[in-house]
């Protein structure tokens, strides 16, 4: 996050794979890893469909995405589109997001945010 200039707005969208474990137990490895493949798919798309960034797995379950100059509007319709995406191949992804400017000095600060983001959708999901 150094490399880019200051004023620049950032989103960072995180998202958590909900069933992996039981896709795993239940229909084998193989079925979980197309679930990942297929969740990397639809935010890589999303983000390259919104501008510049990049899409990282942060874990087993867990991705993190990036995109460079999008305020709040541009990131309720990334969210939207993910949502949409995620529900049309039936698979269910909790979502947390932030928008916030560069300069970020402190980047672990911005990823607990977000995913405390990520966990109250998570909550609302189980409703």
């Amino acid at each position: 996050m150094t490399n880019l200039p200051k004023g620049i707005s950032c989103a960072f969208v995180f998202g958590d794979v909900n069933g992996l474990k039981r896709m795993n137990d239940v229909h084998g490895h193989e079925a979980g890893d197309v679930l990942i493949k297929t969740v990397a798919r639809i935010m890589q798309r999303a983000q390259q469909g919104a501008g510049e960034g990049h899409v990282f797995r942060m874990g087993g379950d867990e991705f993190l995405m990036i995109v460079e100059h999008a305020d709040g509007q541009k990131t309720a319709a990334i969210i939207q589109s993910l949502r949409d995406a995620f529900r049309a191949n039936n698979v269910s992804v909790a979502l947390g997001h932030l928008t916030c400017m560069t300069p970020i000095s402190d980047i672990d600060a911005i990823i607990t945010k977000v995913d405390r983001e990520m966990y109250k959708d998570k909550g609302r999901q189980k409703r």
